[in-house]
């Protein structure tokens, strides 16, 4: 798993700055996974589909969604219609238990990962890393949660 620092966001971060990052920290893990040879790579995106309820290329595609629907909401004066809006907070909504899927898929990587990696500092970055990884998705879930309730 490739070392990642997390970015550190100002507490008033952009709704559509979350999800953007969250694509590309998916990005980054479909990236890791494509690199890995055909067995592992093949354990892998079936562990996290069992354990997250999707496949890594379905977060790609939802994470673009996210992005799109979150850039939406943040523009000032971009959905005006209290309809529109609604419709838009109640997909939102719907996707924030599948979030908490993930981000338990990322915590349950990180207890486990001592049995599989036994380098010291190979296994410090991955736990960096998939800390980073909760990180975003729960940064993800807070901005959600903090649109249903404005």
């Amino acid at each position: 798993m490739a070392e990642h620092e997390p970015i550190v966001l100002p507490e008033e971060t952009p709704p559509a700055q979350v999800a953007a990052e969250l694509k590309e920290m998916l990005e980054t893990v479909a990236k890791e996974i494509d690199s890995l040879d055909p067995l592992r790579k093949m354990l892998l995106s079936k562990v996290i589909q069992q354990r997250s309820g999707m496949s890594v290329e379905d977060w790609l595609k939802a994470a673009e969604s996210l992005d799109i629907l979150m850039e939406a909401l943040g523009r000032l004066g971009r959905i005006e219609d209290t309809g529109r809006r609604c419709r838009i907070l109640s997909m939102l909504a719907q996707w924030k238990g599948k979030l908490e899927r993930l981000a338990d898929c990322f915590s349950m990587a990180a207890q486990e990962a001592g049995s599989f990696i036994k380098d010291p500092e190979e296994l410090a970055g991955s736990l960096a890393a998939l800390a980073y990884r909760e990180q975003v998705v729960h940064r993800m879930i807070g901005e959600i949660e903090q649109l249903a309730a404005s």
